[in-house]
């Protein structure tokens, strides 16, 4: 008997479905929901970014934090002073341009940039004097000074050492970190350590009005109590009979004459809103998205394998002040970008690599004025004591690997707090 065996039947496969019309609706409702929450953001960062300076602004004439100048503004006005503030280039032009007797002061000078600075420079040529408070070098190169910025030591009290109209020869004021020196014929240093000094009189000449150049250490309201601050900044700033204080903001911009455009204003609008239906459009009819493929690596390598092995390599090679170094590099180049400060680290990099860097640099303590620079700006944003933040990243390096742990958990809690992040 011969039995036929069954060949079994093989049910045909389902239809492909492409991806349901409900999930397309669902990806362009996000896409536009994306696009209007980009756009709220942008008019937040705008609104931000172009409000009036805070009260945590260094220098403010209203800000009443330790930093801020309101207790010098205040006194500015008890004395006779007539003080007026304008926020922006705006407002400073609005203002009565200044006459001989008037005194411009300019704190947040960082704000400054080229086309507001020559406005500035054109509008005061006519005033008493102008006094600038804390300007960075890229300022005083904005506003064609012969200044330069120098780095004075830790604050102290310092002797006047020169004799002015408004300075004594035995006045004495706290002095910063921070100072200045000029080449300019016939001016006058007061307040130095070293070749920094705390205040800086440039005579006027031909272009511009007296000059006066203040480290503002003394200005702030902490310090405005105490020795002769307080009188010798009323002296500086209360000379004239209208004071005029002028902030800067970040989004000033210098209005240009432009000749009327022959292409309509509607044209960006409508080419954005071209290229958003093009996108539409695309995932629309695009192409479905099919399952993911999923495809072996011939090799996995953890980022934090790699990591470990160069630890392993500075440890077995006994390089812990170099490995500290590396990483002071890294941090003062993360806190330059994102302070605005400037900071070659390419040359820094270049000296440690130097045979002798051992020897040479790292028991010592780093004499470059970019890093003073961030340091100071560093002690006005977080507050902490300026001794702890310089040692910590201008001061010797670690040589063992106990040191080198602290330093680095010093190191990432100071970018942080700079940062304002968890």
């Amino acid at each position: 008997m011969t039995t036929t065996a069954r060949t079994p039947s093989i049910a045909p496969a389902p239809p492909k479905r492409g991806t349901p019309r409900w999930i397309w609706v669902l990806v362009v409702v996000l896409v536009v929901a994306v696009t209007g929450a980009i756009g709220l953001l942008g008019v937040s960062a705008l609104t931000v970014f172009g409000a009036e300076p805070g009260p945590g602004v260094s220098y403010d004439p209203d800000n009443p934090r330790p930093q801020g100048a309101r207790a010098l503004a205040q006194i500015i006005d008890d004395h006779g002073g007539d003080l007026h503030q304008a926020r922006g280039l705006d407002e400073f032009t609005d203002s009565p341009r200044p006459e001989s007797s008037t005194t411009v002061v300019v704190s947040s000078i960082g704000a400054l940039n080229p086309g507001t600075a020559q406005q500035f420079l054109d509008r005061v040529s006519d005033a008493h004097r102008v006094i600038l408070i804390a300007p960075q070098d890229n300022a005083l190169s904005l506003l064609r000074l012969p200044v330069r910025l120098e780095y004075g030591g830790a604050p102290s009290a310092v002797l006047a050492g020169c004799t002015t109209t408004e300075i004594a020869d035995d006045d004495t004021i706290t002095g910063g970190a921070l100072g200045y020196s000029t080449s300019a014929p016939g001016a006058t240093s007061c307040f130095t350590t070293g070749t920094a000094s705390n205040v800086l009189i440039v005579p006027a000449t031909s272009t511009r009005p007296e000059i006066v150049v203040v480290s503002g250490d003394m200005l702030i309201n902490e310090n405005l109590a105490l020795r002769d601050n307080a009188g010798v900044a009323t002296r500086l700033f209360a000379g004239a009979h209208d004071i005029l204080w002028y902030v800067p903001l970040f989004t000033d911009e210098v209005a240009s004459a432009q000749e009327e455009s022959d292409i309509p204003e509607a044209l960006g609008p409508l080419v954005v809103l071209a290229a958003f239906a093009v996108l539409v459009l695309m995932l629309w009819r695009g192409r479905r998205f099919g399952a993911l493929v999923t495809e072996p690596l011939p090799a996995v390598v953890k980022a934090i394998e790699t990591t470990q092995a160069r630890g392993r390599m500075y440890h077995k090679a006994r390089a812990d002040a170099r490995a500290a170094a590396a990483l002071r590099i890294h941090t003062l180049t993360s806190l330059a970008s994102y302070l605005g400060l400037p900071y070659d680290a390419g040359r820094a990099t270049d000296e440690l690599a130097a045979p002798d860097w051992e020897t040479m640099v790292a028991p010592g303590e780093t004499a470059d004025s970019a890093v003073h620079a961030i340091i100071t700006t560093v002690v006005s944003v977080t507050g902490r004591d300026l001794p702890q933040v310089r040692t910590l990243l201008a001061g010797p390096l670690p040589t063992t690997d106990t040191g080198l742990v602290v330093f680095t958990s010093e190191l990432t809690a100071l970018e942080k707090e700079v940062r304002h992040t968890p």
